[in-house]
């Protein structure tokens, strides 16, 4: 009977634990991870093992695998057998002609175990999802430092135009007006090639002569439009970023971009850590991924868990009414494990994963047209689902040996008691009614409040002499309201305006 035997540093045939041909690796670790993928080209081996007469044995499964796709009639070795190789592993190595000693078989084990260890680490930073997740969380990266950088930009040109800042809400097109100059040297081609539509070039171009800023230096103005430049740069940066990371995504993940879209699902890939962990999740946890601390809120509280985590950016999530985003993001989330998976194991583009949902979801919206609120629940149910009531604090405390009366124990304990407190005043030289003396030490009383303002010669009417001195009276405000054009209506429409769009999003 032959056996073959994989080993660390080649294949080797025994007849009888004889020796009788060695194939040695040039490149152990390479060679030997190929042959347990069962991706080897081991030619010489099939041609020597095909001319074999009788039965064949072999110690993996791997290497069988290979020799049965070469029609070579061969069986797996008994369990027994394959831990008597493991176990005399160094007296096979040498029998094998692949050392000289025993010593020098431990050796070449040893740095063979080094050169695989470091070839997996290799294989797993060359993984392509890998650097999918690095993309991802440099976009966002650059969406946070476009956002810091741009309002310090808004601040500071705000100083010389201050009336740019509530007209122009892009952060692109006030860097590029920011990178002109100053408001004087701004004309109607500067806001053409920005991008501004036609009404909005003539609007600026009236704001700009008729504003309030003061002068900007030369040294200051060049070091704001330094800013103004950065954050050209990073939108540019941002734009082949996204590029990029569509179409990686359509490259390695087709199932689950189609599904989730690229953006999303690249922030759902990266916080789950990779391709494979990912298709090993249940829809449940990829549907909570991004919401760790509202569930384990839920968790530790009995609140409400949380619905979504990033799947709340899906589209079909966003969009949807309140009540029907649980149920929608549900359903994405069991198709996004299902894309996974085909993903993970070379399934190819499947386009009936996303007719499927599309199904689903209209079927969502039109069962659930009306909310269906849910009654709250109330705080003492949860004791109830522990088994507890109120009552059952006193069982806890007579398990400890305590009772309601116990803490006067603990306060006689200390030699206190409720009566204690005004004993410790006294020890003070204190009582209840010291703080009137102590008031009277300072010469004042409650109602010298009154006396104070009196000495500074105001009284609670001066708030309107010290106006009129200024010339002005609580009405006021609205004439200077008038005079910017404003009124009392614009300033809830002034807040809206405040919303500006963040850097990334137009």
């Amino acid at each position: 009977m032959q056996t073959v035997v994989l080993t660390e540093m080649g294949i080797a045939v025994f007849e009888e634990k004889k020796c009788k041909k060695s194939f040695p690796f040039s490149n152990p670790s390479k060679e030997y991870i190929s042959v347990r993928k069962g991706e080897a080209r081991i030619h010489d081996l099939i041609d020597y093992v095909a001319n074999l007469d009788g039965v064949i044995s072999v110690s993996d499964e791997a290497l069988l695998s290979i020799l049965k796709k070469n029609s070579i009639d061969a069986q797996l070795m008994s369990e027994d057998g394959v831990n008597e190789i493991h176990a005399s592993k160094p007296e096979i190595l040498v029998t094998a002609g692949f050392a000289k000693d025993q010593n020098d078989a431990m050796v070449k084990l040893r740095d063979f175990a080094i050169q695989l260890s470091s070839s997996k680490v290799t294989e797993v930073s060359e993984s392509p999802d890998l650097h999918i997740i690095q993309a991802i969380n440099t976009l966002d990266d650059i969406d946070k430092i476009g956002n810091g950088v741009s309002s310090r930009l808004r601040e500071w040109y705000g100083l010389h135009f201050p009336e740019l800042d509530n007209i122009i809400d892009s952060v692109y097109g006030y860097a590029q007006i920011v990178l002109a100059g100053k408001r004087s040297q701004l004309t109607k081609n500067v806001f053409v090639d920005a991008g501004f539509p036609e009404s909005k070039v003539e609007m600026l171009l009236l704001v700009s002569e008729k504003s309030r800023g003061g002068d900007i230096s030369d040294e200051n103005l060049s070091i704001v439009q330094s800013l103004a430049r950065q954050i050209v740069e990073l939108h540019d940066l941002r734009k082949k970023l996204e590029s990029h990371i569509e179409i990686q995504m359509n490259e390695i993940a087709p199932n689950f971009a189609a599904i989730l879209g690229t953006a999303v699902g690249a922030r759902i890939l990266a916080r789950a850590g990779g391709l494979k962990k990912l298709a090993s999740m249940p829809a449940s946890t990829i549907q909570v991924l991004g919401a760790e601390k509202a569930l384990f809120r839920s968790l530790k509280t009995g609140s409400q868990p949380p619905k979504h985590g990033l799947l709340f950016q899906h589209a079909l999530v966003h969009a949807a009414p309140r009540w029907q985003r649980g149920k929608i993001a549900r359903a994405v989330a069991a198709k996004a494990a299902i894309a996974a998976r085909v993903d993970v194991y070379g399934g190819g583009l499947n386009k009936t994963l996303l007719e499927k949902l599309n199904i689903r979801v209209d079927e969502i919206g039109k069962k659930y047209k009306e909310p269906t609120e849910k009654k709250p629940t109330p705080r003492g149910d949860f004791r109830s689902d522990r088994g507890e009531s109120r009552g059952n604090r006193d069982f806890r405390r007579s398990d400890r040996g305590e009772s309601r009366g116990n803490r006067d124990f603990r306060r006689s304990d200390r030699g206190e008691s409720r009566g204690n407190r005004d004993f410790r005043r006294s020890d003070r030289g204190e009582s209840r009614g010291n703080r009137d003396f102590r008031r009277s030490d300072r010469g004042e009383s409650r109602g010298n409040r009154d006396f104070r303002r009196s000495d500074r010669g105001e009284s609670r009417g001066n708030r309107d002499f010290r106006r009129s001195d200024r010339g002005e009276s609580r009405g006021n405000r609205d004439f200077r309201r008038s005079d910017r054009g404003e009124s009392r209506d614009n300033d809830k429409s002034k807040m809206k305006g405040k919303k500006r769009k963040k850097f990334g999003r137009r």
